[in-house]
């Protein structure tokens, strides 16, 4: 990715007909592929409790509670 990234930039520098609005195009691309990827923030354990009567309700329904 920084690769490419490179490239086009050095491109730009290289070429005066390059015009400024690709330059910026190409940049938000890149921004947008860097952005996706950036492994995702793992899931939140929810605030709160369970109960035993919670718990066995949902033993009964075949549901396992989550902890």
């Amino acid at each position: 990715m920084a690769e490419l990234e490179e490239k086009t930039e050095g491109l730009a520098m290289s070429h005066d007909t390059f015009s400024r609005n690709t330059r910026n195009q190409l940049k938000q691309v890149f921004d947008a592929l860097r952005e996706l990827m950036t492994p995702p923030d793992p899931p939140k354990r929810p605030t709160g409790f369970v109960t035993h009567e919670d718990k066995d309700s949902k033993k009964a329904s075949g549901v396992r509670a989550k902890i």
